[in-house]
C-alpha cells in the first residue's frame, strides 16, 4: 500500500490517541459508582468537537507536542554525555487529525469530502503540508549506539543490565529508558494508559454492535445505494481498496461527498456517538480508582514535562 495520509490510518490513529509507549495498571477499582444517564443523541454534522468520556484520560493534541519535545530533551541530553546525538526534529510533525473524534467516525467534514474525499488533506484541521515536516537524517544503526540509547533489554524500559560505552557506564535501559523515569513520574505507562486505549478501541467496536447504530447504518446503506454506492457500513467505505491510490479519484470524491450527506440525513455520527458514550461509561465503570489513579499520574507527567521544558528554556 502506497504511503500518504488517508482517512483509515487516522481513523485507526484516533482510536490510539497518542503516538506514546503505554502499559496498564495492575489493578482494578471500585465497582459501585452512581452508572450515569444513556447519552442523550446530538445532531451532528462535524465530529471533530466531539468530546469522549475516555477523552478526560488521554493526552491532548497540544499535550502530546509537549511530551514529545520534552522525550527528545531529555534523550538529547543523556546521549551528549555519551558524546553522541541524536535527531532533533519536532516530534509529532506530521498530519494527524486535530482533536480524538475528527476522523473517529469517518469522513463528516463536506469540504474534506469534496476536496479529498477519504485521504487527509488541506480541509482537515490537522493537515501539516509535507514541505512542513522534517525528515530528519536515516537512523543510526551501530549496535554501540543502539545499545546507548536503548539500552539491551526491552525497548523503552529499564530491563536488561548496565554496560558501558567507551568507559562510561550506560544505564540498563539506555537513555530512552532513562527518559522514561525521569517523564512517567513513577507510573507504569508514559503518556495514554494501556487501560484508557482498550476502553477507547472496544466502545467504538462495541457500540457499532447496537441496535441503534446497527439501524443508524441500515438507513445510511439504503441513502448510499439510492446515491448509486453499495456499502453495508461507512467503515466499508472507508476501506475500499479502491480508494488506495496517492490521491483521491473522482469516484473517491463522489462517494465521500454521498457519505457524508446520508450521515447527516440519518444523523448517523449522532446515535454512533451517543451509543459509544453509554459503552464507555459502562466500560469505565468498573475501574473508577484505576481511572482516578490513572488521571493524577497523567497530572505528575506533565509537572515533568513542564519541567524538562522550562529548564531548557522551553
Amino acid at each position: 500500500m502506497p504511503s500518504r495520509p488517508r482517512l483509515l490510518p487516522a481513523l485507526i490513529a484516533a482510536l490510539g490517541s497518542a503516538a506514546v509507549l503505554a502499559s496498564v495498571s495492575g489493578c482494578s477499582g471500585a465497582a459501585d459508582a452512581a452508572v450515569p444517564a444513556p447519552a442523550a443523541t446530538p445532531t451532528v454534522l462535524n465530529s471533530a468537537a466531539l468530546h469522549l468520556p475516555t477523552d478526560d484520560y488521554q493526552l491532548s493534541p497540544e499535550a502530546t507536542a509537549r511530551l514529545g519535545r520534552a522525550t527528545q530533551l531529555v534523550v538529547g541530553q543523556c546521549m551528549k554525555g555519551y558524546g553522541l546525538s541524536v535527531d532533533q526534529s519536532v516530534a509529532g510533525a506530521k498530519s494527524a487529525p486535530a482533536t480524538a473524534t475528527e476522523m473517529r467516525y469517518g469522513v463528516t467534514n463536506p469540504e474534506q469530502a469534496k476536496t479529498t474525499g477519504y485521504h487527509f488533506g488541506p480541509a482537515d484541521e490537522g493537515y501539516l503540508p509535507p514541505s512542513a515536516a522534517p525528515t530528519g537524517p536515516p537512523p543510526n544503526t551501530d549496535p554501540e549506539y543502539q545499545q546507548v540509547l536503548r539500552g539491551n533489554g526491552t525497548p523503552g524500559t529499564t530491563e536488561g543490565t548496565a554496560t558501558t560505552y567507551h568507559g562510561k557506564n550506560v544505564p540498563a535501559g539506555g537513555c530512552v529508558g532513562e527518559m522514561h523515569t525521569k517523564l512517567q513520574a513513577g507510573a507504569t505507562f508514559l503518556g495514554v494508559a494501556a487501560l484508557v486505549r482498550q476502553i477507547d478501541s472496544q466502545s467504538f467496536t462495541e457500540a457499532m454492535k447496537t441496535p441503534a447504530v446497527q439501524a443508524a447504518f441500515q438507513s445510511w446503506s439504503s441513502c448510499m445505494l439510492a446515491k448509486g454506492f453499495h456499502y453495508a457500513t461507512p467503515i466499508d467505505a472507508v476501506n475500499d481498496k479502491a480508494f488506495r491510490t496517492d490521491t483521491a479519484s473522482p469516484t473517491e470524491l463522489a462517494t465521500a461527498q454521498a457519505d457524508v450527506a446520508c450521515k447527516q440525513q440519518g444523523n448517523v455520527v449522532g446515535v454512533w456517538f451517543a451509543a459509544e458514550v453509554d459503552r464507555q461509561h459502562a466500560l469505565m465503570q468498573p475501574h473508577v480508582g484505576e481511572l482516578k489513579t490513572i488521571k493524577m499520574q497523567m497530572q505528575d507527567q506533565a509537572a515533568a514535562v513542564a519541567e524538562v521544558l522550562q529548564a531548557a528554556g522551553q
